[in-house]
């Protein structure tokens, strides 16, 4: 990538962040593009906060949704092995696709790190949503300014989930996802 595409990257995601202001110290680049942007003055952001925006906070709301279902389905994963529960099994075939879902189930031991709120997850759909946000979250890791702004992405508010934790969730639901988005692009083509 040359300087001019990454620094109109670093724009756009300072732009979808919502930069303005710094009453916090900030950097000096994160001043010049605070001064450049509108938006709220609420949270500050560092130059590394807009720089870490995941690549997901730019794409429209439908493909980051279903993102954040797969991101939930891979949380999910020793609870969905585990269960016979079919309304379970049936709301999250329903969300990701039942092949998906298969892959999920055959996906190896230990892949994905417990998370605590995967339990209660499952009960309903917007628990569900509300638990892929928060592990899509973790890919930005502890930057609570960051964190504030990319939670208002979604439709529901997301669970706090411990970055350590739900970064691996996050990989495994990304991969599943463009892997099943690269096939559902073949098979359309």
């Amino acid at each position: 990538m040359n300087a001019r595409a990454d620094r109109r990257r670093l724009v756009d995601q300072a732009r979808l962040l919502g930069v303005i202001g710094f009453p916090a110290p900030v950097g000096p680049r994160a001043a010049r593009l605070a001064r450049r942007l509108s938006g709220r003055a609420d949270t500050p952001l560092a130059f590394a906060d807009i720089a870490a925006a995941p690549d997901w906070a730019a794409w429209p709301a439908e493909r980051r949704a279903r993102l954040a279902d797969f991101a939930a389905a891979a949380a999910c994963t020793e609870i969905l092995r585990r269960t016979i529960d079919g309304k379970r099994l049936a709301r999250v075939a329903r969300r990701i696709g039942e092949p998906a879902l298969d892959a999920v189930l055959a996906s190896p031991p230990g892949l994905v790190a417990t998370i605590p709120q995967a339990q209660g997850a499952l009960g309903d759909d917007v628990a569900f949503s509300a638990l892929g946000a928060g592990v899509l979250l973790a890919e930005v890791g502890r930057r609570p300014a960051a964190l504030a702004r990319l939670s208002e992405l979604f439709e529901v508010a997301p669970l706090a989930i411990d970055p350590d934790r739900g970064l691996g969730a996050a990989h495994a639901g990304r991969g599943l996802f463009m892997a099943f988005e690269a096939g559902a692009l073949e098979a359309a083509a």
